[in-house]
């Protein structure tokens, strides 16, 4: 069977080496996932464009998109992916308990931010077909119909690397481990 390549900034096609040295300059390091990605430059490049629209233009926090990038990922089983947005939702705010809650798909004791991953829980699970209450509760808890959009380029964006790290069989990093699956996150 044919593997996989990790590619470096020296090794990827010439498509992919421009925007590998701007994730290592921008990150100063890059992960897995973009050199799992680098091999093809359509993969790479949509999927870091996608990323950049949906951190700099949906009309969620940092810590949000998170929440939602995480949600997707739990759905979905990428354990890369749970572990690198637990870190993520961490870093911007989201307290561990609200994580804890999410990565064990219980209820979110906030009500706003249950709303906001139950849709997205929603969306990912029944691929895009919801019900009016589906919408009627997150409409109720302050979300707007725009909004139902960038939660589905949250999901979009998640698709993509999900599937990518299953297929490539992707494993946490040394650095992303103590946010991996499995364990309690704490304040």
């Amino acid at each position: 069977m044919k593997k996989f390549t990790k590619h470096t900034i020296e090794t990827a096609p010439k498509a992919s080496k421009e925007i590998l040295s701007k994730v290592k300059e921008q990150n100063g390091a890059i992960s897995n996932l973009f050199k799992y990605m680098a091999g093809s430059p359509a993969a790479l490049e949509g999927y870091s464009n996608l990323s950049k629209t949906f951190f700099a233009k949906t009309s969620f926090t940092t810590g949000e998109q998170n929440l939602i990038l995480l949600s997707s990922s739990v759905v979905n089983q990428c354990q890369y992916c749970i572990a690198a947005h637990t870190r993520g939702a961490k870093q911007n705010g989201i307290s561990s308990k609200t994580i804890n809650e999410i990565r064990k798909q219980l209820p979110v004791t906030d009500t706003k931010l249950n709303a906001l991953v139950t849709l997205t829980e929603k969306i990912t699970v029944n691929r895009g077909h919801l019900e009016a209450s589906d919408l009627d509760a997150f409409y109720n808890a302050g979300f707007s119909p725009e909004q139902v959009m960038d939660v589905i380029v949250g999901i979009s964006l998640k698709v993509m690397s999900n599937y990518i790290n299953h297929v490539t069989e992707n494993i946490i990093s040394e650095d992303m481990e103590p946010f991996a699956m499995g364990k309690e996150i704490e304040d």
